[in-house]
């Protein structure tokens, strides 16, 4: 067996999700002195529509690669680039991360039963940002590989970004096979059915209730607490 996961709502919960908080940040360290804060929001808001459309089309706007450049631009700055851990800083103060206890004791059971474990999620950050958050809850050390869309270009349920990690993942394990794969996330649209398009199985951890509307889902369950019961 072997499991991916997804990152957001999956492995880390977020108590809450604002931008702001990381943009606020981000222009008192290099841009008090040349705009006022809600110049820097207001365009903020123009790039978060522009981010809708490009995800309408199955496309990433990676943050740093693409967002950088145009603030800088736009308001005269020379900031164009971050570190990994810069990254992971912004990204913890736009989201208010909290690990589900279940989901570690999870992590940890298949650890102790050697289960190969990867991430495969939607982010406008880079992978080693979303490694480096993960390690600051202590769970990163248990994931042998993570990829974020911000590196691939495409978001799931993009076919080929599942077979990224598919064909890596069957690589480092070779007496394992495809049907062998289980994906677990909490997005029908992009999770259940990116898992399906390429044949792994899926399990949906349903938090909301929804509704399998198409019948793709291998296993459902609406909490974590049930994981490890349902993969055993």
């Amino acid at each position: 067996m072997i499991i991916i996961f997804d990152f957001f709502e999956t492995l880390l919960n977020s108590r809450s999700i604002d931008f702001n908080l990381g943009l606020r940040q981000f222009w008192e360290s290099y841009y008090k002195d040349k705009c006022p804060f809600e110049d820097m929001k207001a365009y903020g808001e123009e790039l978060f529509q522009v981010l809708l459309s490009k995800h309408a089309e199955g496309i990433e706007y990676p943050f740093v690669k693409e967002e950088l450049p145009l603030f800088a631009k736009k308001f005269g700055g020379d900031k164009l680039s971050m570190s990994f851990v810069e990254e992971a800083d912004f990204l913890m103060l736009c989201n208010g991360f909290e690990l589900d206890p279940d989901i570690r004791e999870f992590i940890q059971q298949c650890s102790e039963n050697n289960i190969p474990m990867y991430v495969l999620s939607n982010s406008g950050f880079r992978g080693e940002a979303l490694m480096e958050v993960l390690n600051r809850f202590g769970i990163g050390e248990y994931f042998n590989e993570l990829w974020s869309s911000a590196d691939f270009g495409r978001i799931k349920p993009c076919k080929d970004f599942f077979e990224l990690a598919v064909k890596k993942a069957l690589e480092d394990n070779p007496s394992e096979a495809r049907k062998n794969i289980i994906y677990i996330g909490d997005m029908y649209e992009t999770d259940v059915i990116g898992a399906y398009n390429v044949g792994i199985r899926s399990l949906w951890l349903n938090k909301n209730n929804g509704r399998d509307k198409d019948g793709l889902a291998t296993y459902i369950c609406t909490s974590a607490d049930r994981l490890f019961e349902i993969i055993r």
